[in-house]
């Protein structure tokens, strides 16, 4: 951004400023033909985000960091003649629209966070000037006690500009007392844009359309962005006096002519054009995609976020990422995922619209609307859909997937399973294959079990089911009945096992079923112990003794 020496950002400190309320004014009733597209423009993503929320997220943040309020003053919402889209600076912002406005709208109520708005109605594609008008109504109601002072027009199709750029033409305009500022950009060829008059002392004296330029004038490096800061009263008295073009338009660049001609105080801010630059085909949004990325990826690098690989690394502009936390190339973090401190989430990762806490592991998975808790990890190849929650120190290793499931504190998960509809109790170990058959053809049932229980490999849970505490299953089993607490049940289907003698004084239990008319030995009792591991070995000595090896005899 180019400054004069004696242009600094804000007030200058001992120097008074009269109190003025703003309004932004952002024009995005276009069609853009050029898009190729029945979806309208400004509603296309860009970085996790509609390109129009880009833009309102700037301007409302250029208004609250430069605004000098009124003293005494209120936001109070006004929408007289367009419809209110809550929060304090639902007054300040107008969009104007047009094309398929309600799917605009529609985009845009995906965002959270999004500031408020409220919508002007441009009815029939009448240029610039005419998409101003359409906005004064609301524009009008804007200011704390009145009428905004101040109104800065900006476009939704340009999503490159920066608080910083914005926040600059407020604060030069309020500073230098000006009837208009606009912002102006260098370009070596400039094509397609108006060029900025100057006399030889810098003063601007109007701005001349391309195809009305000589050949002298096209040289010009100095190209109007065709975003304006106005005085508002003087904006609004001069727009009806507008004359249109032979297309039957009206363009806010004639205001510029209007105000030099007049004598009034003209501003600029100067930029890269490319900060200001419309979006009008795919690949202009491809670009302006990773340009908005890498902004992204820098912000992260500089607050203390390792980014192995920014070129093959993908993060929203809703995401945040705590301190100290590794992202491994081929990532892609996505929506309003949060990440705390010390993670690591890659590589060949994405998230997803999820909350992982300090300390996570995420490695070639897929992790989608879920929790981790500190200290989890999952992975590799393995999917956490909606729902998924893992509490803290809990293990989904590679091949698993959970879904509308909460996996308990320090639950070893290995490979292989797949979790729906269920709770896990904390210490638990499921084996490898061990599906929740949640789903009868009608609906979901869930699948709850306890703390400290040992799920053998293969093992299917037919839901509804209840699993209770230290309970176990055999390989292999499928259980189709609730197993009480300290349990272990094996076969097909599953059938309570004899408790061994050093786990009988723990377990409230009845006499049990033999497992196939066969009874347990006294030796395959003697080695089980309380819990998931001495289930475990149970499970194993008593199995093998219902079902010994044939013989070769």
């Amino acid at each position: 951004m180019v400054r004069r020496p004696d242009m600094i950002f804000g007030p200058v400190e001992g120097e008074s400023f009269p109190a003025m309320s703003q309004v932004a004014v952002v024009l995005a009733a276009g069609q853009s033909t050029r898009m190729r597209s029945r979806l309208p423009k400004v509603a296309h993503p860009l970085a996790g985000r509609p390109l129009l929320a880009h833009v309102l997220a700037a301007a409302a943040a250029a208004l609250t960091a430069t605004e000098v309020p009124v003293a005494g003053a209120t936001h109070e919402e006004a929408s007289p003649d367009g419809e209110d889209h809550s929060s304090l600076q639902a007054s300040r912002l107008v969009v104007v629209l047009g094309h398929e406005s309600d799917r605009v709208r529609a985009a845009l109520d995906t965002v959270l966070g999004l500031p408020g708005y409220t919508v002007a109605t441009q009815h029939q594609r009448l240029g610039t000037g005419d998409a101003v008008r359409a906005a004064k109504a609301p524009a009008l109601a804007a200011g704390a006690e009145g009428a905004a002072d101040t109104v800065l027009v900006l476009y939704g199709d340009t999503p490159l500009l920066r608080v910083e750029t914005l926040a600059d033409l407020l604060a030069t305009h309020r500073r230098e007392r000006a009837t208009l500022s606009f912002i102006t950009g260098l370009a070596d060829r400039p094509t397609d844009y108006g060029r900025v008059l100057r006399d030889d002392s810098g003063r601007v004296l109007g701005v001349i359309e391309e195809r009305h330029c000589t050949p002298q004038q096209k040289l010009i490096p100095e190209v109007n962005s065709g975003i304006y800061c106005f005085s508002a009263a003087w904006l609004w008295s001069r727009l009806d006096t507008l004359a249109p073009h032979p297309n039957g338009e009206y363009y806010l660049t004639d205001l510029v002519d209007l105000a030099a001609a007049e004598g009034c105080v003209l501003t600029t801010v100067t930029v890269p054009l490319s900060e200001t630059v419309g979006v009008n085909t795919r690949i202009q949004l491809a670009e302006a995609a990773g340009i908005i990325r890498r902004r992204i990826l820098d912000d992260l690098m500089l607050s203390g976020v390792t980014v192995e690989d920014p070129a093959s690394t993908f993060v929203d502009a809703g995401v945040r990422v705590g301190q100290d936390t590794t992202i491994a190339p081929f990532t892609m973090l996505l929506g309003t995922t949060v990440i705390g401190r010390d993670s690591q989430i890659g590589p060949h990762s994405v998230v997803r619209d999820s909350q992982i806490g300090d300390g996570c592991l995420v490695i070639a998975s897929w992790v989608e609307e879920s929790v981790m808790d500190a200290g989890s990890r999952v992975g590799p190849m393995s999917h956490l859909r909606p729902g998924a929650h893992l509490e803290a120190g809990a293990y989904v290793g590679n091949f698993g997937e959970v879904k509308g499931a909460t996996i308990g504190a320090e639950v070893q998960m290995h490979h292989f399973s797949y979790i729906g509809d269920a709770t896990i109790g904390a210490r638990s170990n499921i084996g490898a294959g061990v599906v929740t058959v949640n789903y009868d053809g009608a609906g979901k049932h869930r699948t709850e079990v306890g703390a400290d229980a040992f799920i053998g490999s293969d093992t299917m849970l037919r839901a509804p089911l209840t699993i209770g505490d230290g309970a176990a299953t055999g390989a292999g089993s499928v259980v189709l009945r609730d197993v009480p607490a300290g349990v272990t049940v094996a076969g097909v289907p599953a059938r309570p096992l004899p408790p061994s003698p050093a786990s009988s004084t723990s377990r409230s239990v009845s006499e049990p079923t033999p497992v196939d008319g066969v009874s347990e030995p006294p030796a395959a009792r003697a080695d089980a112990a309380p819990g998931a591991a001495g289930a475990r070995k149970g499970v194993e000595s008593a199995v093998e003794q219902a079902h010994p090896p044939q013989s070769d005899a």
